[in-house]
């Protein structure tokens, strides 16, 4: 019995890694691993002017410092950075629309989506978002306006002064990502080009 049940163990385990393999991997650890320690926040400048700038924030705290793996931010089914607490990172997009998510990471698997955002961005505006599970913001008792500041969950649109306060002593978790495709596709110049 224990010789049937063996190559079919050694079966499931090839099969298990397989899939593991082919499955996007989360890449960062969490604060209790190895905490960010990037310089403290300063707001950069798009590398096009037509792009946004996003910054995505994750105030510190107890419970966000003994995480083993941060969530893993996508977009458009892209994985682009894991968030670790009291962490930021940016991401420059060209104006459009994007699905933006998170999934909580387990080993190299990820178990589940904690959010999902349609978010929309103009070119040249810059966005602040607060991401925070344990502690969200009141936006009610702040006065924030649900029709101008998007939420989904723990991620949240947030005015810039406010954004400004809360990032300031920030970590730079890992650098950011420039996002956009071709979307800004130039022709292309030909050195013998005539005026007509």
């Amino acid at each position: 019995m224990i010789r049937r049940a063996l190559p079919l163990t050694l079966v499931l385990l090839m099969a298990l890694n397989l899939v593991a393999c082919s499955m996007a991997v989360p890449r960062t650890p969490g604060a209790f691993i190895k905490a960010a320690s990037g310089n403290t926040f300063e707001p950069m400048d798009t590398l096009d002017p037509r792009n946004a700038m996003v910054y995505i924030y994750r105030p510190g705290n107890q419970w966000g410092y003994e995480e083993v793996q941060a969530p893993t931010f996508f977009i458009n089914e892209q994985m682009l950075f894991g968030l670790k607490s009291g962490a930021y990172t940016w991401l420059e997009l060209h104006g459009g629309e994007y699905d933006v998510y998170a999934r909580r990471p387990f080993g190299l698997l990820f178990l589940k989506t904690i959010f999902e955002l349609p978010m929309a961005v103009n070119g040249g505006e810059t966005y602040y978002f607060r991401y925070s599970e344990d502690q969200p913001l009141d936006t009610a008792r702040l006065g924030i306006d649900p029709e101008r500041y998007v939420q989904a969950g723990p991620l949240q649109q947030v005015p810039e002064a406010l954004a400004l306060q809360e990032i300031r002593n920030l970590r730079l978790d890992q650098a950011g990502v420039y996002y956009g495709g071709d979307a800004y596709r130039e022709p292309r110049w030909a050195p013998f080009q005539t005026l007509e």
